[in-house]
């Protein structure tokens, strides 16, 4: 088992690029030269020192490894309480339900995150700012470790000797605080006993995924009201040849990401309460009225589509006249898992059924939101696009009602915006990436 657990925050990774321009690639410079000092100071293995998961590493090595560290050590940023998967991460570790000891916890402040901003369990774990050496502390402190590596990136890639001064003292810096960082996981580490075998005396056989955790990072102050369609077959509703690994008896049984992930529904979930929604999962018919109606409309809407489900003919209609009335407070994403073969070697067909069933949606919409109605590859990439799209359509939901409110008040015809109010967002290609407590209506079709 690993020493220490590295914890942070994906990002995906846009398709078509090397590794040296992966987002996520300070990550792994810094946790690099972070085990290579845990290892020397404290005499084992590189391999034994720490763990970090890579894109394409098996969900289940993670979660071996996560649960048999000694140090938990967390990536502190914005983006980091925002994650469900790192929330539940924390939870593993902090509520020692398949441990017989908790690991220490040594926290990174990866990017300025304020103290007063932290989750409520999370309070008391703020990052320690080193002692002794002085201008590399105040950086850390003010910049946080993420800043600093960037910054020397940046200064070695320019040719100019006064730039390669001043990546020396970056250099520096980054070393003193890796330096404090190696011999504190040392030291904690050597507080907290070993972990025995999973399924041996004193500890139970590990779980293959954390979908079942308390997302620990999920509480938000007020909640914005979200409604989510899953547009997915049950076992029973599947198409004749397609595979039922990944369904269930329920709609919310439906894993397009596999057992590692979970089900998607109560990754939304998670996603939308750390967003500061309040989501309510509910079937196609309970709001259907309006898409036509005249009236406010009760909350934004996210229609989630397995492409699988087109081919039954009640659902392919549902999907058929959310595209056609294209509300502004609407939107849809799909997911098309590049590790499902069966998906995969159907890919072309399967885009050609979205393709027929949101023309408007992929005429209309904007670059982001066309590539999430053509389908996602993978959890991380699925993820980053829905909380792109539920921030988006929160947006135009609230100018809508403006809108509606201004012409009731003059008798002036408003006309809202119908296009998707997002950033320069994430390529919505490959990635890989994994409770609830949402309200829900059963019965998602």
């Amino acid at each position: 088992m690993p020493m220490f657990f590295m914890s942070y925050a994906r990002v995906p990774a846009p398709r078509h690029r090397d590794a040296s321009q992966d987002p996520n690639r300070l990550v792994f410079q810094f946790f690099d030269e972070l085990c290579g000092k845990v290892a020397r100071y404290a005499r084992v293995p590189r391999e034994e020192a720490g763990f970090v998961e890579r894109p394409g590493e098996p969900g289940e090595k993670a979660i071996k490894a996560l649960l048999g560290c000694q140090v938990f050590v967390p990536l502190y940023s914005k983006r980091y309480f925002s994650n469900p998967q790192c929330g539940r991460q924390w939870t593993a570790v902090t509520q020692g339900t398949v441990q017989t000891a908790r690991p220490s916890i040594v926290p990174v402040l990866w990017t300025p995150y304020p103290p007063t901003s932290l989750p409520k369990r999370v309070k008391e774990q703020y990052p320690e700012v080193p002692e002794g050496i002085g201008e590399a502390a105040e950086n850390y402190a003010s910049m946080g470790l993420h800043r600093l590596l960037d910054q020397l990136l940046d200064l070695t890639e320019r040719p100019d000797p006064e730039d390669e001064q001043a990546a020396d003292r970056f250099r520096a810096q980054v070393e003193q605080v890796t330096d404090w960082l190696a011999r504190r996981i040392v030291d904690q580490a050597a507080t907290v006993p070993g972990q025995p075998p999973a399924g041996g005396a004193g500890r139970p056989a590990e779980p293959v995924t954390l979908a079942g955790l308390d997302d620990a990072f999920a509480d938000p102050p007020f909640a914005s009201p979200l409604h989510i369609t899953v547009l997915a077959p049950t076992e029973e509703q599947l198409p004749v040849g397609r595979d039922n690994t990944r369904y269930g008896p329920r709609v919310d049984d439906w894993r397009p990401y596999g057992q590692a992930v979970g089900p998607l529904v109560e990754q939304m979930e998670s996603v939308a309460r750390n967003l500061g929604f309040e989501p309510t999962v509910l079937p196609f018919h309970k709001h259907q009225a309006e898409l036509r109606s005249a009236e406010i409309p009760t909350a934004p809407w996210i229609l989630v589509v397995d492409p699988w489900a087109l081919e039954n003919d009640q659902m392919a209609a549902q999907a058929r006249e959310f595209d056609a009335a294209r509300q502004p407070w609407t939107a849809v994403l799909s997911t098309l898992a590049g590790d499902d073969l069966q998906t995969k070697e159907q890919s072309d067909r399967l885009r050609g059924l979205l393709l027929t069933h949101f023309p408007r949606f992929l005429s209309e919409g904007r670059a982001g939101e066309q590539e999430a109605v053509r389908g996602l590859a993978g959890a991380d990439v699925f993820t980053r696009w829905f909380s792109e799209l539920a921030e988006a359509t929160k947006i135009r939901y609230l100018r809508y009602i403006h809108s509606q409110l201004s012409r009731n008040a003059t008798g002036v015809r408003d006309v809202p915006e119908s296009g998707a109010d997002l950033s320069r967002g994430p390529d919505a290609g490959g990635g890989d990436g994994a409770p609830s407590g949402g309200r829900r209506v059963e019965g998602r079709s």
